[in-house]
């Protein structure tokens, strides 16, 4: 069961990525990953990324929204502005893993700093990727994310790999019922 709805959240514009959105989003796209896993990764890694090394992702992304060649296998990438700030945003869809313990995977879910702890997260989640079952990749050791995504349902279910410069990934699912196992 998901927390009750911060009120702060509701203030947030929740919509698909546009063409004016690639440079707020490919700039916060990297504070993200610097304020996010500055300690879970190599400095050397975190000290090379820069808006350039997301911009191809956004652009590619919004160019997709644009000209509506969005592939139509159940995707959904929505950014979360704020007076016209980048804020956050989220990327699920189909499962990209070879045996995944659900056929939904969240993606990506990200939110700026400054906008952390104002639900934005949890409506993202909420309105986007839904209630139903799912599961996702976390840095081992984000602690702060693993206990976010615990409120929301998911529990570790013990499969790990390595990804992004050698960083440890766990893997959360969440069951369709309370209480149901999902995973191995």
């Amino acid at each position: 069961m998901s927390p009750a709805p911060d009120p702060r959240a509701a203030a947030y514009l929740l919509r698909s990525p546009v063409l004016e959105d690639v440079e707020p989003f490919a700039t916060l796209h990297a504070r993200v990953w610097e304020s996010t896993y500055r300690g879970l990764v190599g400095d050397e890694l975190l000290d090379d990324l820069s808006a350039d090394t997301f911009r191809p992702l956004w652009y590619s992304v919004a160019q997709a929204y644009a000209h509506g060649t969005v592939p139509e296998d159940g995707r959904r990438i929505r950014v979360a502005v704020l007076d016209d700030e980048a804020a956050g945003w989220i990327m699920c869809g189909p499962a990209r893993d070879e045996n995944p313990p659900t056929p939904e995977q969240l993606w990506v879910l990200n939110v700026a700093p400054e906008h952390q702890g104002r639900g934005l997260g949890a409506r993202l989640m909420d309105e986007v990727l839904g209630p139903g079952p799912a599961y996702l990749w976390v840095a081992q050791r984000n602690d702060r994310a693993v206990r976010f995504y615990e409120r929301h349902g998911f529990a570790l279910d013990g499969a790990t790999d390595t990804a992004h410069g050698g960083m440890t990934e766990v893997r959360m699912a969440r069951p369709s019922h309370p209480g149901e196992r999902v995973g191995p």
